[in-house]
């Protein structure tokens, strides 16, 4: 990738994870400015500052970088997809929150160091985002037993225990998984049932952890990858759930798994839904798609075999 007099919106979040991106600020600038990128540099002060800057000056950049967690990037690309598609710049990130499951799904290193320099011999790619409504999300949504963990655990103990805290979280909400009765409108038809969790996602990560390969998950094929979890009727069925998600594999015979474009769904009562790690609202009908190759992103550039 070309960087020679390329600018660049450099927005990040000063309080993500453990806020180590602010005192690496000048020397990832410092490395930026050497590979001939002119950088304006945007801290966020909270919620909604990040679509604020990108909504009133990312068009006039060549890229768009930003640092922070999966709620910044979530933040970041709800913005982009607001800017029309020939005045987007690409975008590149550098992870500094505690999970980072957009960076991991697409190889970006964690290091906020080596992140910037693999943004400096990178590549651009297109890759899918998703439609939840009139909001967009990067990689996933979800209802459902845990998928609350990542925005309930306080700040405070992110930053202390990593992900860690995120099991810590979810321990103690075994005891009360409740479950949802709903009808899914998918590609494939449509499948009803009393789900205690669905996923709905386009990255190789969920919550820190890697899904597992026959999945055949891609950023870029068009369609969401779907797991679906069925309400347990016996401690048997609740075991063989736990065991097979632990292991990822669909062992159970209350786990399917899906793939498709778009899906409508229509539930019973009001659903709490997570997108990209943060509370997405309740919803009883929800209409979720796949915006194929909806963004430009900075990836590092692959290695030849």
């Amino acid at each position: 990738m070309t960087t020679n007099n390329k600018s660049v919106l450099l927005i990040y979040n000063p309080k993500s994870g453990s806020q180590k991106f602010a005192p690496a600020l000048s020397a990832v600038i410092e490395r930026l400015s050497e590979a001939g990128m002119l950088v304006t540099a945007c801290p966020t002060r909270g919620a909604g500052c990040a679509r604020r800057a990108i909504l009133d000056r990312a068009n006039l950049f060549d890229y768009l970088i930003c640092s922070g967690g999966d709620g910044t990037i979530s933040e970041v690309v709800d913005a982009l997809l607001q800017i029309p598609p020939k005045a987007r710049p690409a975008l590149g990130f550098i992870p500094s929150g505690t999970i980072n499951d957009f960076a991991a799904s697409l190889d970006i290193p964690r290091g906020i160091i080596s992140a910037t320099a693999a943004i400096i011999r990178a590549e651009i790619t297109p890759i899918d985002i998703g439609k939840f409504g009139n909001k967009h999300f990067s990689y996933v949504a979800a209802f459902g037993m845990f998928t609350d963990v990542s925005y309930a655990t306080p700040q405070n103990s992110k930053n202390l225990l990593g992900r860690f805290a995120y099991f810590l979280e979810g321990i103690k909400r075994l005891g009360g998984i409740e479950s949802y009765q709903c009808e899914l409108d998918m590609d494939e038809g449509e499948i009803s049932g009393d789900f205690i969790l669905a996923i709905i996602a386009n990255s190789h990560s969920v919550a820190g952890i890697s899904l597992p390969e026959y999945l055949d998950i891609r950023m870029d094929d068009g369609v969401f990858e779907i797991l679906l979890v069925r309400r347990p009727k016996t401690i048997k069925d609740h075991q063989e759930i736990i065991s097979s998600l632990l292991a990822m594999e669909p062992k159970s015979p209350l786990i399917s798994i899906h793939k498709s474009r778009q899906i409508s769904i229509r539930a019973l009562s009001p659903i709490p839904w997570t997108i990209d790690g943060d509370f997405g609202g309740t919803q009883t009908n929800i209409q979720i798609e796949n915006l194929h190759h909806a963004i430009r992103v900075i990836v590092p550039k692959k290695t030849k075999q």
